[in-house]
């Protein structure tokens, strides 16, 4: 009985061995380079390694990747199945991925979709398909549905206001701590904040019944679908047994989802104009496309909320640590700011769009932020057929990760990218708008460093839905904060990035407040 077991396990060690050397040395990607050092979770099997309280090594290797001239503008590493994991480390090579790539067929459908990988974790996350897992047509009629309220348009004149007044009451809570000397937890905070903005846009109301999930702390997913159980084959990662990490959780935030629904729904029927939407749930109820399973449109809700309030919330975290960080830079930006909003208190009415659009400082803080601390830090696609990436023939079947954070960290791009320099995306005053040449092919200079695109949010036709409401936060709470307290870094507070997903702050991020006389 042995010998059989131990003479299949050979059997399958050989077709393994035989089917890796055939794929990787028939590949036309024979030739390209490797990295030359890296996690064995990536270059053995083509995963994220695992989250974990030790060193950020994802974001190091990337990094790596992307200041080696010898990997661009690709590298490739293999999966023990021989599959190609293709790792593209120039803007050129990232915009025919997601612009081109993803770009629509009449017959044969995109050359890359939303990466293998990820669409497993999400669909196991939102237990179904929802708007960060669907292909194709699925997709598109979500994203079509969904990206209206999302638009400039429709979301500033009606969250603005709301986004104003959560402001204010974060310069209250730092008021607090101003008054007794001790430093505050910035990440919470935003975190908290973050959320409230999303739940106010998506369902249109400040009244919704938190209870269903204890507390608002509550409004997320634990990490139970990154346990080996979720991972096992042949549909025993669906069962409850598998899924009993964050199974239970997931099914309150549906039940607080499909209550918050239900109001949405009401109050837009109780309107007196019904051609207007003040929010996504009523514009996405009124699309008629979710009639008949109400479950698509909750496995949408809680997408849009798990992707959008801690990559926000972060990249806050960060601009702050930053900021307290360089007092200096608090002035420079204090000039402009108290300039155009005058002295506080101010009222959240008082924050228009057009004062914040006259505040170019605080958009080159955030887009500086995003550059050196990008909440995503690799956007992973599927190459469903043979396509071109800056030059080099990817075959399909292959893996695709964009290298956001080796490209944003790259020195040839951005000189000493270590540095927290907001100049950066600030266009030189000799700057005549349309007077450009293509970004493919550019020498990037720091003269033109500021057009480079914001490639965070990802580019093309999957583009970060939610980028208009998280930069519409971004700015405000910026803007706020500078206008009001001077800040410092609590000394002992070491700012490291961890992934979990997305980046986040280590060891958080502790904030002293000292309000301006």
């Amino acid at each position: 009985m042995m010998s059989q077991v131990l003479k299949g396990l050979g059997a399958l060690a050989t077709v393994l061995l035989i089917n890796y050397v055939y794929r990787r040395f028939s590949s036309p990607l024979i030739g390209r380079p490797q990295p030359k050092r890296g996690s064995f979770w990536i270059t053995r099997l083509g995963l994220v390694p695992p989250p974990h309280d030790g060193d950020d090594m994802l974001s190091e290797f990337l990094i790596e990747v992307g200041q080696d001239q010898h990997q661009s503008p690709i590298s490739v590493c293999h999966s023990i199945f021989g599959t190609p994991l293709v790792l593209v480390n120039t803007l050129k090579g990232i915009k025919d991925v997601l612009i081109d790539g993803q770009a629509k067929h009449k017959t044969l459908g995109p050359r890359v979709q939303r990466g293998e990988m990820i669409r497993r974790i999400q669909n196991l996350v939102f237990g179904g398909p929802s708007i960060n897992n669907a292909v194709g047509d699925d997709w598109r009629w979500r994203r079509h549905v969904l990206l209206p309220p999302f638009q400039p348009r429709q979301l500033v004149p009606n969250l603005l206001p709301y986004v104003a007044e959560q402001a204010l009451e974060a310069m209250s809570l730092f008021a607090n701590h101003d008054s007794n000397g001790s430093p505050i937890e910035v990440d919470d905070v935003f975190t908290d904040l973050t959320m409230n903005v999303i739940n106010y846009y998506l369902y249109g109301t400040k009244d919704l019944n938190f209870g269903l999930v204890g507390g608002r702390k509550n409004l997320k997913l634990g990490l139970g679908f990154q346990s080996f159980e979720t991972w096992l084959p042949f549909g025993i990662n669906e069962t409850s047994w598998a899924q009993r990490g964050y199974r239970p959780s997931r099914e309150r935030l549906k039940d607080f989802i499909r209550d918050a629904l239900a109001i949405a729904e009401k109050s837009h029927q109780d309107r007196d104009d019904k051609k207007t939407y003040d929010c996504v749930a009523a514009a996405a109820l009124a699309s008629g496309k979710y009639d008949h399973d109400r479950e698509e449109l909750v496995n949408d809700m809680l997408s849009l909320t798990f992707a959008g309030y801690d990559t926000t919330a972060h990249t806050l975290s960060f601009c702050f640590s930053e900021l307290a960080r360089n007092p200096d830079l608090q002035d420079r930006l204090f000039e402009q700011i108290r300039q155009v909003l005058g002295p506080p208190p101010v009222a959240p009415d008082a924050i228009t769009p057009e004062k914040l659009a006259q505040l170019p400082l605080v958009t080159a803080v955030y887009r500086e932020t995003l550059r050196k601390y990008p909440a995503v830090v690799f956007i992973p696609v599927h190459v469903n057929r043979d396509t071109v990436v800056d030059g080099a023939v990817v075959p399909g079947g292959s893996e695709i990760w964009c290298n956001i954070r080796g490209l944003q960290m790259n020195p040839d791009i951005f000189p000493d990218p270590e540095k927290f320099n907001i100049d950066r995306w600030i266009p030189p005053a000799t700057f005549v708008p349309g007077d450009e040449n293509s970004q493919d092919d550019i020498s990037w200079t720091p003269e033109n460093q500021h057009r480079f695109p914001d490639v965070s949010f990802t580019l093309g036709q999957h583009s970060c839905l939610g980028k208009h409401l998280a930069i519409l936060e971004l700015r405000t709470v910026i803007a706020s904060a500078i206008n009001q307290y001077r800040m410092t870094l609590a000394p002992w507070n070491k700012i490291e990035t961890k992934i979990v997903l997305t980046t986040k702050p280590k060891n958080g991020v502790w904030v002293h407040f000292d309000k301006r006389e």
